[in-house]
């Protein structure tokens, strides 16, 4: 999302390519996953450990008692092993030494994606297609497939009055791909105007099933009980990548944030004019809003008391680390300011504008524990 922000900021369009792998675990040639491990340093012992575990595999079919005949597998790896997916890793892991390759692809076992950048939409068109090409041999070359039937993309303007974008014509091996509006990526669904519309609908109506269910559980279990559901059915839900999908106007909320209400309420036997800061207190959370900056400050707390375990696309600059002076600012993260709305969501300046905000003794406490609860103390003062 960052790097999307950060384009849009610049004034630069911004094609989301997403690419699906016809049975991408099942394809892998294990002559090539080997050449890869002994490339990666493993050998000896190691090495004929994976080789013996690769090869001299068989499945068959059983359906109503009746048995196919055993086959040998040739290809593919283990699924629903802890291997399984390390081993595909493995075996992908060079798709970003691509030559020429206009950005890095980003990773999530077998889904493959791609965020290119350009001035204009002719220029957005060749830079996508240039990657699909070149993505598509190496594809070809390590004998996975695309699936071109699901893979799809999506173009971010960063024009507030988008005009419709109708001459960008994408291929993969002359078979032209679907542009869409919104796609579902990791269990978030991304709109291409980046409001998160989509995903609160959804996960709106996902929730609402569940007000009938507690009305009647309210009245027959516990409420240690009820809090227990409460927590694993919807607060989950609802902090599944709330860092990213709260990052929005606060009016896309409301209805998820009233429905929130309303499900505490319904389990806590309440009134509707029962203080909402009663509810989340009684429960020991806090509503939509406070909670999406409770995870970002928590993050926030990782990156200054655990700099090097963080991943370096999240690490920011410290103002004690541009100047010499000792300041009451020296604690707080360094943001350079900028007039771009979309430049202004990137998550280090979200994060960075909660955490300069604290006081600063809550800034100096080094235990996560603690800060986790004195921050959770200090975000439920004023609901």
């Amino acid at each position: 999302m960052d790097d999307i922000y950060e384009s849009l900021g610049n004034k630069r369009y911004v094609a989301a390519l997403f690419f699906d792998l016809f049975k991408a675990f099942d394809t892998i040639d294990r002559k090539i996953l080997l050449d890869k491990l002994y490339h990666y340093g493993i050998r000896g012992n190691i090495f004929e450990w994976f080789k013996s575990y690769l090869s001299l595999r068989s499945q068959f079919v059983e359906l109503n008692g009746v048995k196919s005949s055993i086959r040998n597998i040739n290809f593919g790896v283990p699924q629903g092993s802890v291997l399984g997916p390390l081993l595909f890793l493995i075996y992908i892991n060079d798709i970003g030494n691509i030559p020429n390759l206009p950005s890095q692809p980003k990773f999530f076992a077998d889904d493959t994606n791609l965020f290119v950048n350009a001035e204009n939409i002719s220029d957005l068109n060749i830079s996508a297609q240039h990657s699909i090409d070149k993505l598509s041999e190496w594809m070809t070359l390590n004998k996975l497939t695309i699936n071109q039937e699901k893979t799809v993309y999506m173009i971010f303007s960063p024009f507030i009055n988008k005009v419709p974008i109708t001459s960008i014509n994408l291929y993969v091996k002359n078979c032209l791909i679907n542009k869409v509006d919104s796609i579902k990526f990791l269990g978030l669904t991304i709109d291409d105007d980046l409001t998160f519309r989509s995903h609160i609908s959804d996960l709106t109506s996902q929730l609402k099933k569940f007000i009938g269910i507690f009305y009647k559980l309210s009245f027959k279990l516990p409420i240690s009980t009820l809090k227990i559901l409460y927590f694993s059915l919807i607060h989950s839900k609802i902090l599944y990548a709330i860092e990213i999908y709260a990052n929005t106007y606060a009016t896309y909320l409301h209805d998820l944030f009233t429905l929130n209400n309303r499900l505490l309420r319904i389990i806590q036997h309440r009134h509707f004019k029962y203080p909402t800061i009663k509810l989340y207190a009684y429960f020991n959370t806090l509503p939509i809003p406070k909670l999406y900056q409770k995870q970002l400050l928590l993050l926030a707390h990782k990156l200054f008391y655990n700099y090097s375990s963080i991943p370096p696309i999240f690490h920011v600059t410290l103002n004690a680390y541009i100047h010499d002076h000792f300041t009451r600012r020296n604690h707080d993260f360094h943001r350079t300011q900028s007039c771009s709305y979309m430049l202004s969501r990137m998550f280090a300046n979200t994060y960075s504008i909660l955490w300069n905000s604290l006081p600063h003794l809550l800034k100096l406490q080094p235990s996560y524990v603690l800060f986790k609860t004195k921050i959770q103390e200090y975000l439920a003062i004023n609901i």
